[in-house]
């Protein structure tokens, strides 16, 4: 009788540990991504934000480019959450993005309002690997 607790115990532990290492659902996956992205920018870490940008947007753009480009323009953000996704097919999905920002180049009094606003992103999985498409 001991032996048949000690071979079920290990078998529902087993079964245990198998579900603690599913896989993520691709929706899942793209979602970290799109987070981790937006994680970074908001760090001003733009060389590891460009990472996330398809392979042919990063040929012609460098870190140093993207970051110029971030901080010019007219908004400054200030959070970013992912609040989930819709994929049209197997590898393109559209996220809807809440962004938190400012305008410091607007009339006082506006310029140090926090505004909110949701944002769609478009992401392609090439090779297996989501990425963020730009216009």
């Amino acid at each position: 009788m001991n032996r048949l607790r000690l071979i079920s115990l290990a078998a529902a532990l087993a079964a245990v540990a198998g579900c603690a290492n599913t896989p993520s659902t691709p929706e899942q996956t793209l979602e970290e991504r799109s987070q981790a992205r937006w994680n970074h920018i908001l760090a001003d870490e733009y060389e590891q934000a460009l990472t996330y940008y398809t392979p042919g947007y990063r040929q012609i753009t460098s870190a140093a480019d993207y970051e110029i480009w971030v901080k010019s323009r007219p908004v400054h953000w200030t959070g970013a959450e992912v609040k989930g996704s819709e994929c049209e097919s197997e590898d393109r999905c559209t996220l809807i993005v809440d962004l938190g920002y400012r305008v410091p180049s607007a009339p006082t009094g506006i310029k140090d309002m926090q505004m909110q606003r949701d944002v769609q992103e478009q992401w392609i999985r090439l090779d297996g690997q989501w990425f963020f498409a730009t216009d």
